[in-house]
């Protein structure tokens, strides 16, 4: 259509600047969403957005809308086996699974994305290429009740029902829920409030109110004179082990590396991350993180149907994600992640999670527990499937 088809004098429209006296015409989307931005040693939310336009709608989707987080709820599923004598190398079998749901209900019969199997695999695998077969066997291996009870400490559910289908998202939570979740992965397994207001002072400048929730140990008898360096201590509750949330940051930096988070390697920051898909593509999910940051991003109509065929969390969410970080971190502030002590690093095969033998090509350095490290180069892989355990399940460490 010619321009003046389109639009009228006295129209209100949304253009983009090209260059000097160029416009782009744009349009107000139909689909929405929001994104979170905490630091996750406080809880502070340093930024939030909760959808397009408030004069449009007041609706926060970063706060008020209820979704399923999909695949992004896999990483506690994942840490949870950590916690449970699962090691990044335990080997979980990718293959068709049917499972019975109660009485007059249908059977269950979870599938991976592209429909396909890849028999016996790493956990590390299974969460860097989000397998949904791998998940739900650990699920069984653990206990569905384990799982709802540790995602209610992490207040991302609140009661769920016990449905082995939660393992892989289907219950529903709120964008700053899940990021503030998020957060345990970087703090050290520290469970963080999120924190809108920091203080609030009266007109002469008493502190009427607090949000700080740190501690600073015997402040008051430190001098600018002395030597002595003051100490900061938190009370956060501590829901998981340091060298769990360490291991599970390496796991989210494979996602980046190889697996469905790939189209963030080029930014060439230390990031880790996952992306989440619900059926039919209906909601659209990546949580990402640095060493000082958590980012949450999510993309969905307000009246829930599919965004389309090809929008995954990987196509919808995380271009958003990426076009934040271009702007707001500079490369030497994403420093490498701290490594917990407890954890000592091993050289393994990356298909088998075997120690590796000299000349494998195929290797990545993986993190261990220091009372999990055994040699595992013994172990007979030809006759796998003879050796799982009821839930097609091999741990070794």
């Amino acid at each position: 259509k010619e321009f003046n088809e389109l639009l009228k004098p006295g129209d209100i429209i949304y253009v983009e600047k090209i260059r000097e006296n160029k416009f782009s015409l744009k349009q107000v989307p139909k689909i929405n969403g929001g994104i979170v931005v905490m630091d996750p040693y406080t809880g502070r939310v340093l930024a939030l957005s909760g959808g397009f336009s408030f004069k449009n709608s007041e609706f926060n989707r970063a706060t008020q809308a209820l979704r399923q987080p999909g695949s992004a709820f896999k990483p506690f599923v994942y840490a949870l086996a950590l916690e449970n004598n699962f090691t990044p190398s335990s080997l979980v079998l990718d293959a068709p699974l049917v499972l019975d749901q109660g009485v007059d209900l249908k059977k269950w019969k979870p599938e991976n994305y592209g429909k396909k199997f890849y028999g016996p695999s790493t956990l590390r695998i299974g969460l860097e290429k989000s397998r949904n077969l791998m998940t739900v066997r650990i699920a069984q291996e653990i206990g569905i009740d384990k799982i709802i009870s540790f995602s209610k400490k992490l207040k991302i559910y609140e009661n769920p029902e016990e449905l082995m289908s939660v393992s892989l998202g289907s219950a529903e939570t709120t964008l700053l829920k899940i990021t503030t979740a998020y957060c345990a992965f970087v703090n050290g397994g520290n469970l963080v409030d999120p924190i809108f207001i920091d203080r609030i002072q009266d007109s002469e400048g008493k502190t009427i109110f607090n949000n700080e929730k740190r501690i600073c140990e015997n402040c008051e008898n430190i001098s600018f004179n002395g030597k002595t360096i003051p100490k900061i201590k938190n009370n956060f509750e501590q829901i998981f082990s340091s060298e769990t949330a360490y291991q599970m940051t390496s796991i989210l930096e494979g996602v980046i590396k190889r697996g469905t988070g790939r189209g963030l390697k080029d930014l060439n920051l230390q990031i880790a991350g996952k992306t989440g898909t619900t059926n039919k593509n209906t909601d659209a999910w990546f949580i990402g993180f640095t060493s000082n940051l958590v980012i949450g991003v999510y993309v969905g109509y307000d009246n829930p149907r599919s965004l389309g065929k090809i929008e995954t969390g990987s196509k919808a969410a995380m271009p958003i994600f990426k076009e934040f970080v271009k702007r707001a971190i500079i490369n030497y502030e994403a420093r490498p992640f701290k490594v917990a002590k407890g954890i000592k690093m091993m050289v393994v095969d990356s298909i088998t999670g075997k120690k590796a033998n000299f000349g494998s090509k195929k290797t990545i350095i993986e993190s261990f527990k220091e009372e999990k490290i055994e040699n595992t180069s013994n172990l007979d892989i030809g006759n796998l499937n003879n050796k799982l355990s009821r839930n097609n399940i091999l741990k070794f460490y």
